[in-house]
């Protein structure tokens, strides 16, 4: 791996030193990815740990009737990957897609795991990253149930708008739990 993509590994993940960087190498890498490639869908079996270096991932699923519902998005210096897979060994039920060109460290969760085993610095880091993803579901189902939709917009206005501007809107309102329609409403509301 170029060494510049390791001093961005070091000086952005909080708690990750050279030594264990070593021991993850032989593990890791490093991917691009085209806007709306797709690198997990349901039924895969994938337990691979992405870490976004640029761009975002939208999780989503498909209902039988084909409309797509967003789960989450993620962004730059935030872990992604499936949860099934992960946490309970399941295949996954979610696509996970890039929305615009998005740049990805990719690990196997038995690397890290093996690697956790090696170095406490390691474990911590597991831990803090699965705190990491459970927080932003949580976050979004707390959202969720506490706001209504334009207050779930003004709040990913506030906390992600870079990310916003970059989404489209269907994916927005999806996220949302609402028509295209309605979002435009609730854009013209706040806007005015």
């Amino acid at each position: 791996m170029e060494e510049s993509l390791k001093e961005y590994l070091l000086k952005n993940i909080p708690g990750l030193n050279k030594e264990d960087l070593e021991i993850l190498l032989p593990d890791l890498s490093f991917r691009k990815r085209n806007s709306g490639d797709i690198f997990i869908q349901p039924g895969d079996n994938n337990t691979k740990v992405y870490y976004i270096k640029s761009g975002i991932v939208r999780v989503y699923h498909l209902l039988d009737n084909g409309t797509e519902k967003t789960v989450l998005f993620h962004n730059k210096k935030s872990f992604v990957g499936n949860y099934d897979g992960i946490i309970y060994n399941r295949p996954s039920r979610y696509f996970y897609q890039s929305i615009g060109e998005t740049e990805v460290f990719e690990l196997t969760y038995d690397a890290i795991n093996q690697g956790s085993q090696k170095s406490i610095t390691l474990n911590n880091l597991r831990g803090n990253m699965f705190l990491m993803m459970i927080g932003i579901l949580l976050k979004n189902i707390e959202d969720f149930v506490l706001l209504n939709p334009e207050e779930r917009y003004q709040k990913h206005l506030e906390e992600n708008a870079n990310v916003l501007q970059k989404v489209p809107s269907k994916y927005i309102a999806s996220l949302l739990g609402i028509t295209p329609v309605s979002l435009s409403r609730i854009k013209k509301r706040i806007f005015k």
